[in-house]
């Protein structure tokens, strides 16, 4: 079967587009919100293909020493994109977890992000909310994890139930193989090695994220509006996202 939300552009391993995802009120829009992994491979090719689509908002979630080392094209400035750097995960050292109630270090670090990065995520939020057109993109590494995140809220947001959630996250196995053999390359361009207790995209692991963000946070609306979300914006974001008027991508 054919998946029309892998975007295959050369450079990247896991740009999908979030569209066509069922939620109470109808599939949501393609060509509205992508998420992806690192963009420092792009060529300009790369770039204008991203165009093309659409493209006007990059929110780039790495750490700056990420940037450093693996620069985003987009920083240069690209006529007609806005790009926001937001680390999403500051001051959370994946390799330094404290104890939290699971034995498992990925989620560990994405109920650690929940109880400690609550504005960042507000901010995502909102800068996504106050587009006036075009698509966003928002990426990470591996854009699983970060990115992950995100796109979590922002289903949530639409209306789609947690299996769609999860659903979403796992699609990042498909992609694997070859993100994970440019991550380790990276890794070793620059003396360092891959975590492999953070390189998974299991489905019970968003499932588990999405039961501690409703036991503990009360659901994303809740968690969303207590860090500072405001009613506009959360009528923005799900008014740009359920709105399926450009149909199926091209």
């Amino acid at each position: 079967m054919t998946d029309l939300r892998h975007i295959a552009i050369p450079g990247s391993h896991n740009i999908r587009d979030m569209g066509g995802w069922p939620t109470a009120r109808g599939r949501t829009a393609f060509r509205r919100a992508l998420r992806a992994d690192s963009l420092h491979r792009l060529d300009d090719e790369g770039i204008a293909a991203l165009r093309d689509l659409g493209l006007t908002l990059v929110i780039d979630l790495r750490r700056a020493e990420e940037l450093e080392l693996a620069p985003n094209p987009f920083a240069r400035g690209v006529p007609g994109v806005t790009y926001v750097h937001l680390s999403l995960f500051e001051d959370l050292d994946p390799t330094a977890l404290p104890e939290v109630e699971t034995e498992t270090p990925l989620l560990a670090l994405y109920l650690l992000a929940l109880e400690q990065r609550g504005p960042a995520f507000v901010e995502v939020m909102r800068l996504i909310a106050r587009m006036e057109d075009g698509a966003a993109l928002f990426h990470c590494a591996a854009g699983k994890d970060r990115t992950g995140m995100i796109a979590a809220f922002l289903l949530l947001l639409a209306g789609a139930e947690p299996e769609t959630v999860a659903e979403d996250y796992a699609a990042t196995g498909a992609r694997l193989p070859s993100l994970l053999a440019a991550l380790e390359a990276d890794a070793r361009a620059h003396g360092r090695e891959l975590n492999p207790d953070l390189l998974s995209a299991d489905a019970d692991t968003m499932h588990a994220m999405l039961r501690a963000l409703e036991t503990r946070h009360g659901g994303a609306e809740t968690y969303l509006r207590r860090h500072g979300l405001s009613d506009a914006d959360l009528t923005a974001l799900r008014a740009r996202l359920r709105d399926a008027a450009l149909g199926d991508p091209a």
